[in-house]
């Protein structure tokens, strides 16, 4: 599975649901998921640390912080 961001825990179960193996996540500094039980449960997780999904999801949060407030743990 490929993602933009580290995934939520639906996303995370979803993964595990179906067999995911190998999930890579352009970034994971605006949102931190569930890697580590991914980690525990067998998923290799690569995290590729991109500057442009970066860039992208911290002008999201700027332009539309209300949504981004919804759903996360953002300040």
């Amino acid at each position: 599975m490929y993602t933009t961001l580290s995934p939520c825990d639906m996303c995370t179960g979803a993964c595990l649901l179906y067999g995911i193996s190998r999930v890579v996540i352009g970034e994971n500094r605006t949102f931190l998921g569930g890697e580590a039980y991914l980690k525990q449960r067998g998923v290799e997780v690569v995290v590729l640390d991109d500057t442009s999904c970066r860039e992208l999801m911290e002008q999201f949060i700027d332009e539309s912080p209300e949504l981004w407030c919804i759903d996360s743990s953002y300040p």
